[in-house]
C-alpha cells in the first residue's frame, strides 16, 4: 500500500525533476520575469508538498501543477496591478531639475515611517486626522512622526551638503 500512495503522491524534488522546467517557462511567459517565475515554481512545490489529496495519475498531477502555477501567476499579476510599485532609481530619474533630485534623493533616504507620514501629509494632502487614521494612530503620533521626519530630512541635506539656500 506505501507503494500506491508513492506513485500517487511523488517526492517535490521528483516533481521538481519532472515537470520544474516546464512549469518554469510557463510562469516566465505569464509574468515576463525570471525572479518572479523562480519564486511562483517555488511557491507551486511549496502547495504540492501541503496538497494532501492523491492524484489520480501523472496527467493529473501535472494538470493540477499547471493550474496552481497559473493561477499564482495571475495573481502575482493582479497584485501587481492593484499596487504598483516603483524603483526609487525610477523616482530620482523622473526628477529633471538637479534641485528636485537632490530632493528627492534625501526624501529617498529617510526611513519608511517618516516618508509614509510625508507622502499622506505633504503630496497627498491629507490633514493631520486624516492621514493618522489612514495609519491608524493617534493624531500626537502623526504630528509627532513629521515633526521628527523633517528633523530627520534636514540632518540628511546637511549630510549631503544641500542647504535651504542652495535649493
Amino acid at each position: 500500500m506505501q507503494l500506491d500512495d508513492k506513485k500517487k503522491h511523488c517526492g517535490v524534488e521528483e516533481i521538481f525533476l519532472r515537470y520544474g522546467s516546464m512549469l518554469y517557462r510557463i510562469a516566465v511567459v505569464m509574468l515576463g520575469s525570471t525572479h518572479d517565475a523562480e519564486d511562483v515554481v517555488q511557491d507551486t512545490l511549496i502547495r504540492y508538498m501541503e496538497h494532501k489529496k492523491d492524484f489520480q495519475d501523472q496527467d493529473h498531477e501535472k494538470a493540477w501543477l499547471i493550474r496552481v502555477t497559473v493561477n499564482l501567476c495571475k495573481n502575482r499579476l493582479l497584485f501587481a496591478r492593484r499596487h504598483p510599485q516603483v524603483e526609487f532609481s525610477e523616482l530620482t530619474k523622473s526628477c529633471e531639475d538637479s534641485k528636485d533630485r537632490c530632493l528627492m534623493e534625501c526624501l529617498l533616504k529617510l526611513p519608511q515611517l517618516y516618508r509614509t507620514a510625508f507622502l499622506l501629509y505633504y503630496v497627498m494632502g491629507y490633514s493631520i486626522r486624516e492621514s493618522a487614521g489612514i495609519l491608524h494612530v493617534t493624531e500626537g503620533a502623526m504630528k509627532k512622526r513629521l515633526e521628527r521626519g523633517r528633523r530627520k530630512f534636514k540632518e540628511i541635506m546637511e549630510q549631503e551638503g544641500v542647504t535651504e539656500d542652495g535649493l
